[in-house]
């Protein structure tokens, strides 16, 4: 059947029921421009076709990317993209580059009325007066954007939304339909989950559940690969240098296993179930999909370096199918059997791939009460390092250094069943230790460890004559791109040229009219009237306190002469010492090219949340839609009265804001409004923001501005 919408737009609609031939190669680039609801049931650039749902007719094709918007009505089988159906086989992979609208969207009630959501759109930022923003939202370009907010809204307000939190927002991988209905109890795939303060946590399919592998996911863009195997498959992210958990694009980092899925005709897709976060509005960007055959992947361990089946009859290991000859310590041995290794008496062996690993996983059984098997890693020439235990009773992480072993954490709820087979796996990196039975968390929370191991050796333990270990592989903590994708790299732009800095040495007093070091232009205050002050030793402050806010928002500027592209960087300390002291921390950035268009780039910190936030705040044609800022969540990166850097880099249309080194928010101004021209930097400097309440006393040092 078709709708009018699909008639409209010269296509029939395509939904789960839809099982064209075989698919093999997809490439999708959408390079072809469509309008909301006239995407599914095109034709990629490739030729394969646009499977999917669109449910509300909000999908659409812009600028590069395919887009998606938030719902109305939030769920699974809604929105989305898919290709094929493909016949299972190793090494086939699914590759999505995409920039999720925000890593931690959530469907659900907004925390006001709505006439309380209204009344505080209609006063924005607190900057123009009602009537002057009102006449400019009637001369702005997005009413009908505006329009729609306001019917998601009401939805979504606390006495018309029946419905409570939806936590899960994307969902990218290999499905048995077009439109799954629920991607977190079917499919090999990545889930987007909201982690509130951190931001994104991302989990993936293994042993039929969600296997959660890190949190502090920014809002950054990243590429996803899903690389199916016979059974099962392994799963790679990558995203900017120097981001959070991710491997530094081109190069991916492994992040999970699942061993047991076995799925025989499946259809890749992307599918989006919520955007947002309490009523904010931000759209996803989807910039290439591509499916393709990866020969270097088709052997059963991947990318691993090293690995074993471990399977077989033979009274030892001998050499493994990859990474060189099985070390078994001491007397013990080892040996091989149709159902995988096992041992007479305890016995560890080791491989060593000379470089560290970051993903380690087996098969792993018991067959009496008494058995144990471990997973090692970090280890040495001696076997000192790390070891993940378990065995009926509960699982162990074990320090073993000088021959002894210590107790790092135990779990006695976590423990393997006699006679059945579990997937075992651990994934260090970042900082960062998480260790799974069946795709469940050991040890609840994740794992800072404080006395790290530094050997590159890894290996397998086995006690008990019932206990069996097989498909043991280790992966190195990053790994080369497939050859058969290619993706663009994310937008990465470094300013070459140091024009301004201002260190605030020298005269003291407010900061108007006085001239930088490096270039010799003068700050003046752009808006606002607030005051920020130097102290002529090396920094500067806005002029607040608790009991007297910074008066609103407030601009302090310096003419810039290169209008295509601009990076600042300021070093931010937030006021106070601690939570609930009141103090509030709303420093940051401007870019400015009037005073009808500008961008603002600030830290949000305060009592009323266990968290803080980088959020950007674009005005376009003296209009701030106050609910198209975009932000991402920084947990403690951002804390009372510690130092921070934050630099931002911006060519009028994309940008990539980094604290400390790390990027934590990466978007293009065409992603929040497709068809505004970029905007023209004539002036940069600093603002004091209003985002829901005002600086009470942020120190500012070292500004620099390059181009």
């Amino acid at each position: 059947m078709t709708s009018a919408r699909d008639a409209d737009c010269g296509r029939a609609s395509v939904g789960s029921r839809y099982h064209p031939a075989l698919a093999s190669i997809v490439s999708d680039d959408f390079e072809d421009d469509r309008s909301p609801g006239c995407v599914i049931g095109t034709k990629a650039s490739t030729g394969a076709l646009r499977l999917g749902v669109d449910k509300e007719g909000l999908v659409a094709i812009d600028n590069g990317a395919l887009r998606f918007q938030p719902l109305l009505h939030p769920g699974w089988a809604r929105q989305g993209i898919a290709y094929g159906p493909f016949a299972r086989s190793a090494g086939l992979i699914l590759g999505v580059a995409i920039n999720n609208g925000h890593n931690t969207s959530q469907g659900g009630p907004i925390p006001e009325s709505f006439l309380g959501r209204v009344r505080q759109w209609s006063l924005g930022p607190h900057v123009d007066p009602l009537a002057a923003r009102l006449l400019a939202w009637l001369m702005a370009p997005r009413r009908r954007a505006t329009l729609r907010k306001l019917r998601c809204w009401l939805a979504s307000s606390r006495k018309a939304s029946r419905s409570g939190t939806l936590e899960e927002s994307l969902a990218i991988g290999f499905y048995s339909s077009v439109a799954p209905p629920d991607p977190l109890v079917e499919g090999s795939g990545f889930v987007l989950h909201a982690a509130e303060a951190e931001n994104g946590e991302l989990w993936l399919r293994s042993a039929d559940r969600c296997l959660s592998a890190f949190r502090r996911l920014k809002n950054v863009p990243l590429v996803y690969v899903v690389a199916l195997r016979d059974e099962g498959a392994c799963y790679y992210v990558a995203g900017p240098q120097g981001a959070h958990g991710v491997g530094g694009f081109p190069r991916l980092r492994p992040v999970g296993i699942d061993a047991f899925d076995r799925t025989a005709l499946l259809y890749a897709g992307v599918h989006q179930a919520a955007l947002g976060q309490i009523g904010f509005r931000v759209d996803t960007r989807v910039s290439s999909v591509q499916v393709a055959k990866a020969p270097e992947l088709i052997a059963w361990y991947g990318s691993a370096h090293a690995a074993d089946g471990l399977q077989g009859n033979q009274d030892d290991l001998g050499r493994a199918e990859h990474g060189g000859a099985w070390r078994v310590l001491g007397d013990q041995r080892l040996v091989r059997t149709p159902d995988g290794a096992v041992a007479l008496g305890t016995a560890r062996a080791l491989l060593d791939p000379h470089k560290p690993s970051g993903l380690i996983h087996a098969i792993v059984e018991i067959r009496h009460a008494d058995d144990r098997v471990a997973l090692l890693w970090k280890a040495d020439a001696d076997g000192n390092g790390l070891g993940l235990e378990c065995d009926a009773r509960e699982c162990r992480l074990v320090h073993r250094k000088s021959g002894t072993d210590r107790v790092i954490a135990r779990d006695p709820a976590r423990s393997m069943t006699v006679g059945r087979k579990h997937e075992l796996q651990v994934l260090e990196g970042y900082g960062e230790l998480g260790c799974y039975l069946d795709g469940e968390k050991i040890f609840g929370e994740w794992l800072e460890i404080a006395e790290q191991a530094s050997g590159t050796a890894v290996g397998i333990s086995i006690a008990g004559a019932g206990a069996r270990i097989s498909r043991f592989e280790a992966h190195p903590t990053e790994v080369a791109m497939p050859s058969s994708l290619d993706f663009a790299p994310p937008w990465s732009r470094e300013g070459s040229r140091l024009l301004i800095v201002d260190s605030f040495e020298g005269r003291s007093g407010d900061i108007a009219g006085r001239q930088t070091e490096i270039g010799g232009v003068a700050w003046k205050r752009s808006l606002g009237v607030g005051n920020i002050v130097a102290d002529g030793r090396g920094s500067a402050q806005i002029a607040a306190s608790v009991a007297k806010p910074n008066p609103g928002r407030t601009l302090y500027t310096l003419p810039w002469s290169a209008p295509d592209f601009a990076e600042l960087e300021i070093a931010i300390t937030p006021p106070g010492t601690a939570r609930h002291e009141g103090h509030r921390g709303r420093a940051g950035l401007v870019f400015w090219q009037d005073r009808t268009n500008y961008v603002t780039c600030s830290c949000w910190l305060d009592d009323i949340y266990g968290g803080a936030s980088i959020s950007f705040f674009p005005k376009r044609f003296g209009f701030e839609e106050l609910y198209d800022a975009v932000w991402t969540n920084v947990d403690r990166r951002i804390f009372w009265g510690r130092r921070l850097i934050l630099r931002v880099a911006f060519d009028g249309n994309d940008f990539l804001v980094r604290i400390d080194g790390e990027p934590v928010l990466q978007k293009s101004l065409r992603d929040i409004y497709p068809h505004d021209p970029p905007l023209r930097i004539e002036r940069v400097g600093l603002v004091s923001n209003w985002e829901w309440g005002n600086d009470t006393g942020s120190q500012l040092a070292d500004f620099r501005a390059w181009a």
